[in-house]
């Protein structure tokens, strides 16, 4: 299937509801194997340089720069991502992919950071960071998202959406987090790239 045809598909399926999370692949990577990968992609096709460490399987409560870790965040105090273990639990319940792109997604905030970027909102900020992330998974050397690698993405991507639209930390409907890292995907395929994630 082309990145067009499952765009569709993982639109249509995003207007609809999410079905039942699926049993694991038995080929899935486990979460070292995951982010290492991830992380060595990321820093061959991030043009910002922004290097961030990282410290996963952080449990909730953690003490860090940035106040305590109530979940996955990079913190630009120490330039760090913090990856807790109810993600890591949450991110498997879709498969190998959706850490990935948690990952990639706190790693864009990162370039953001590094590149200058400042969207003028959050939730601008937390969807270019999805598009940025769907753009980085999508050049990646060493690394390949098949269609349902894709599809896990778009899943955990429609998952962590909310509609707090009057909460100032509001990250985006979930179908505008879906819509914004399968974006990405598409910039990666096209001549247009990364400028795709650009902030309007």
């Amino acid at each position: 299937m082309n990145l067009a045809k499952l765009l569709t598909h993982v639109s249509i399926a995003i207007v609809t509801v999410i079905g039942p999370v699926r049993p694991l692949r038995s080929t899935e990577l486990g979460p070292e194997v995951v982010l290492n990968a991830v992380y060595q992609g990321l820093k061959k096709v991030d043009g910002t340089r922004a290097n961030p460490r990282v410290r996963w399987n952080v449990r909730n409560g953690t003490s860090s720069p940035c106040g305590r870790i109530s979940g996955t965040l990079y913190c630009p105090r120490n330039n760090t991502i913090y990856i807790t273990q109810q993600q890591i639990r949450m991110a498997y319940q879709y498969g190998d992919a959706a850490l990935a792109y948690i990952f990639a997604h706190e790693y864009a905030h990162a370039a953001q950071v590094a590149g200058g970027f400042t969207p003028r909102s959050i939730t601008q900020a937390e969807l270019q960071a999805d598009c940025l992330a769907g753009y980085y998974m999508g050049v990646m050397p060493d690394v390949d998202f098949d269609d349902k690698d894709i599809e896990e993405i778009a899943s955990i991507a429609f998952q962590v959406g909310d509609y707090e639209f009057n909460n100032k930390q509001h990250h985006g409907t979930p179908k505008q987090r879906a819509l914004a890292v399968l974006l990405g995907f598409k910039g990666s395929q096209q001549q247009n790239g990364i400028s795709i994630c650009r902030v309007r």
